[in-house]
C-alpha cells in the first residue's frame, strides 16, 4: 500500500539561475506505508519525478550559431577612459593621448566592420534553422544520467528561505491562494526544534531513469552528472491530509527556466 496523490501546489521561490529552489504543498490520501520506506520518504519517492522531470534525459543542448556584432551597434558613444598614473620600475607611465586613442578605436571599429560585412550570413540563416530544429527535438542523452544527492533530509532556515513575509496571513495571501492551513504547514516546517533525517536515498524507486549516487561520487565518462539535489523534512498536517517539503536542485547552466 502506497500514498494517493490528489494533487499538488508548486511554488517557485526567487533564486539564482544556478539552482532551483521549490516549497512542494501536497493534498493526499495516505492509504499505509511500504514497508521499505519511511512515512516522508514515501512521500518524496511519490512526487519525485514532478520535481525532477525528464529534462536531463536529453543531450544538453548545442549552443547557437555564432554571428558577428556590428560595432555600431555596441556602444551608441565612446565612453572616455579614465586617466590615472602607475609606477613601472621607478618611471612613471603615462596614458595614451586622445588621438591616439581615437586611432585605435578606428582600427578596432574598422576590423570588427570588415569580419562583419564578409560573414556569411546565408550558412548563419541555414545554421539558425538546423540548430532550432534540434532544441525542437532533442537527442535522447545515452550515457547514465546521474543526480547526486544529499543522504539527509533537512530542516530549511527560514531567513535563507526569505519567507518570514510570505508566511504572515497577509504576505501568504498576496504570494499563493490556498487555505490558512497549508500557511500553519509550511510554518511547521521551519520550526528551529526540528531535527535533519537520515534519507535512504538508495530505496526511492520512482526515479525514472536516472540513477541516484551520494554527492561525493565520481563519475566516468559514461556518466552524465545533471543536478545536485536536497530535500528537507516532509512536515504532514493532524489528519495526515496534507504534506509540505522544502527541495533544491542546484543544476549550473543546466537549470530550467521556470
Amino acid at each position: 500500500m502506497t500514498n494517493k496523490l490528489i494533487s499538488t501546489f508548486i511554488w517557485l521561490l526567487p533564486s539564482i539561475t544556478l539552482m532551483r529552489k521549490v516549497l512542494l504543498l501536497i493534498a493526499i490520501v495516505l492509504e499505509g506505508c511500504s514497508p521499505q520506506l519511511s512515512l516522508e520518504q514515501e512521500v518524496i519517492n511519490a512526487t519525485f519525478m514532478e520535481m525532477v522531470g525528464t529534462y536531463y534525459y536529453n543531450e544538453p543542448p548545442p549552443p547557437p550559431p555564432y554571428k558577428p556584432t556590428h560595432p555600431d551597434s555596441l556602444y551608441n558613444e565612446i565612453e572616455g577612459e579614465i586617466e590615472f598614473t602607475i609606477e613601472l620600475d621607478g618611471g612613471p607611465y603615462e596614458g595614451k593621448d586622445s588621438l591616439t586613442r581615437a586611432k585605435e578605436w578606428q582600427l578596432e571599429r574598422d576590423s570588427l566592420l570588415n569580419v562583419f560585412n564578409n560573414f556569411d550570413w546565408e550558412q548563419y540563416e541555414e545554421d539558425s534553422i538546423n540548430w532550432y530544429k534540434l532544441l525542437d527535438n532533442p537527442k535522447k542523452d545515452k550515457r547514465n544520467i546521474i543526480l547526486l544527492i544529499y543522504d539527509s533530509l533537512t530542516v530549511p532556515r527560514l531567513d535563507f528561505l526569505n519567507l518570514s513575509h510570505r508566511l504572515t496571513e497577509e504576505g501568504f495571501r498576496e504570494n499563493i491562494r490556498l487555505e490558512d492551513s497549508w500557511r500553519l504547514l509550511m510554518i511547521k516546517l521551519v520550526e528551529p526544534d526540528f531535527e535533519s533525517k537520515h534519507l535512504e536515498f538508495e530505496e526511492l524507486t520512482n526515479v525514472g531513469d536516472y540513477q541516484l549516487r551520494p554527492v561525493n561520487f565520481e563519475s566516468t565518462e559514461q556518466d552524465r552528472v545533471v543536478a545536485t539535489l536536497a530535500f528537507s523534512r516532509v512536515v504532514f498536517n493532524e489528519g495526515r491530509t496534507k504534506a509540505c517539503y522544502y527541495y533544491r536542485e542546484y543544476c549550473g547552466r543546466l537549470c530550467r527556466t521556470s
